[in-house]
């Protein structure tokens, strides 16, 4: 099991907010400053040079992941941090109603669940994705993605392998 840590920006209407809800059913920890986030973790960042794979498994076991929570709309504020490793999603398709159906404008449950597939945890991002309406609809959607995603060795793997799932 992987321990997912949310730092929540505030920036959505808190009763949609998916990482409010995960915090709130023990699904993750929130960090209520970015000095507590963990050394070592895996920080999952759209401004990322490299993939997350499935070779991230070891830190996120260890140090844990890291999800920011914050609107697209503010995006360009994302943080830098250091003594984090920074991974980016590849290619899925969101299923949450604010976003439906657009490329890689996930909400925080539906990219912490797609890293949890892909580091090897299904039954824990499914325990996760449990919690959302729309949580079979998002593994539906993505269903051959993750798997594939999830049987790549590493990020350059994973990144030619999105190729096939681009329009």
């Amino acid at each position: 099991m992987i321990t997912v840590y949310v730092y929540d920006e505030r920036q959505c209407d808190p009763r949609k907010c998916s990482a409010r809800k995960m915090i709130s059913s023990g699904l993750a920890k929130e960090l209520r400053s970015l000095r507590t986030v963990p050394h070592g973790a895996i920080l999952l960042s759209p401004f990322a040079e490299r993939a997350l794979s499935p070779a991230d498994r070891p830190a996120a076991l260890k140090r844990g992941m890291v999800v920011m929570d914050m609107t697209w709309a503010n995006i360009d504020s994302f943080p830098h941090l250091y003594g984090v490793k920074e991974r980016a999603l590849p290619y899925m398709l969101a299923a949450n109603p604010v976003n439906w159906g657009r490329p890689m404008e996930l909400n925080s449950a539906e990219a912490t669940a797609a890293a949890l597939f892909i580091l090897g945890e299904e039954e824990q991002a499914r325990e996760l994705l449990s919690k959302f309406r729309y949580g079979d609809r998002f593994l539906t959607l993505n269903r051959e993605p993750l798997q594939a995603y999830a049987l790549c060795v590493d990020s350059t793997e994973v990144v030619e392998t999105q190729k096939q799932f681009l329009p």
